[in-house]
């Protein structure tokens, strides 16, 4: 009877911690990303990891960029795909929206609420 109690107040603490400043003990749930995402704790560390692989992504497409830029001519790649890292390196891993590349200046941004800076 005790190990119920004790299993019982275990799986109420797991709940509480879990959902904590998340609101969602008074049902009002929200998020301080930009895009509303991750709204428990498990959600908020979730969405930071795939923050960091949205950065880790946009640095390896600028070093590529950098490999493949014409010295001579001071030209960049034509598109992200001539970079030939992979599809998964070519859009943003939490909406899946394209990176956006400008064949002009080499520069590649990603359009993800929150990921402006990026």
């Amino acid at each position: 009877m005790v190990g119920v109690i004790v299993a019982v107040a275990i799986v109420i603490l797991l709940g509480i911690v879990f959902t904590v400043g998340s609101g969602a003990l008074t049902g009002k749930a929200t998020s301080s990303r930009p895009d509303g995402n991750g709204k428990t704790l498990v959600g908020k560390a979730l969405y930071r990891a795939k923050d960091e692989v949205c950065r880790s992504n946009l640095g390896q497409i600028r070093q590529s960029i950098q490999v493949n830029t014409d010295a001579v001519e001071n030209t960049y790649p034509e598109s992200l795909e001539a970079t030939k890292l992979g599809d998964t390196y070519y859009k943003c891993p939490i909406g899946g929206e394209a990176y956006v590349y400008d064949p002009q200046t080499g520069r590649v941004t990603c359009p993800h609420p929150g990921h402006e800076k990026y």
